[in-house]
């Protein structure tokens, strides 16, 4: 499998460097946010929206066929690498907030993930607040890097969120989460939201171990149900056995 390229731990993370797909992100991030925290002119949102209609067929047309590729985290790596177009933290995706990630090391020792988020306007849920649906999103991935940091990969089983005080929006909030233990293929992990030293929301994540075949199977389940739209080249090859590592998709278990 192609790894995504990721700096070391304690370097500058490759993903938030200046790049041409980062730069058209952070201005789409702009008007998406203006649009939604502003009261902007009606013959200001026409024209815009007008360029924006142009572009959208011009970018289409430039754009390779199929999916842009997709790697995989390298564990080793920097935390903020592992997932360059992520929803909460990829600087290549005009839709994350984008958090920022890094490692740590606790007081006893053990790798854990913080980070440090400023939530937007266009993630609002109660005035002045973020969104729950979002506080879960973003503990959802914030759990996920925590376990591969620990080597303790898994997909979500549940995930229990306790909201101890409405988390505030345009203020920087401290992330944390640690691995716990993993019990067969049950894993479990823990997370904090916190404004000034207190918490506004925690969570446990309950993770799943998935065997590489049973991915395999869901992957190829999902991709049938769309045409394969949802693969990237070297995913739709494992789907159609041509790659040469030995998994099928019929091998999936459940």
């Amino acid at each position: 499998m192609t790894m995504t390229p990721a700096a070391g731990r304690d370097e500058e993370p490759l993903s938030v460097r200046p790049s041409p797909q980062n730069r058209f992100a952070a201005a789409i991030r702009v008007l998406t946010n203006v649009s939604v925290g502003r009261l902007v002119a009606d013959e200001a949102l026409n024209r815009a929206a007008q360029v924006l209609e142009e572009l959208a067929p011009m970018l289409e047309a430039a754009a390779a066929p199929g999916r842009r590729p997709r790697g995989h985290p390298i564990a080793e790596g920097h935390p903020q690498d592992y997932f360059w177009t992520s929803p909460m933290a990829g600087h290549a995706n005009p839709l994350s907030v984008p958090v920022r990630y890094w490692a740590d090391t606790a007081d006893d020792g053990q790798l854990i993930i913080r980070g440090l988020a400023n939530v937007p306007l266009a993630y609002e849920g109660p005035p002045t607040c973020v969104h729950g649906g979002v506080v879960s999103l973003l503990f959802d991935e914030l759990l996920g890097n925590a376990n591969i940091i620990s080597g303790h990969a898994g997909m979500t089983g549940t995930l229990t969120v306790r909201y101890e005080k409405p988390t505030p929006l345009l203020t920087d909030l401290d992330l944390e989460a640690r691995f716990i233990v993993q019990q067969g293929r049950k894993i479990t992990t823990v997370a904090t939201i916190s404004h000034g030293g207190v918490v506004t929301a925690r969570a446990e994540g309950l993770f799943i171990e998935v065997p590489p075949a049973q991915m395999l199977g869901i992957v190829a389940n999902n991709a049938a149900n769309v045409g394969g739209a949802v693969l990237d080249a070297e995913l739709a090859s494992y789907v159609e056995g041509r790659a040469e590592n030995g998994l099928r998709p019929e091998d999936a278990e459940g």
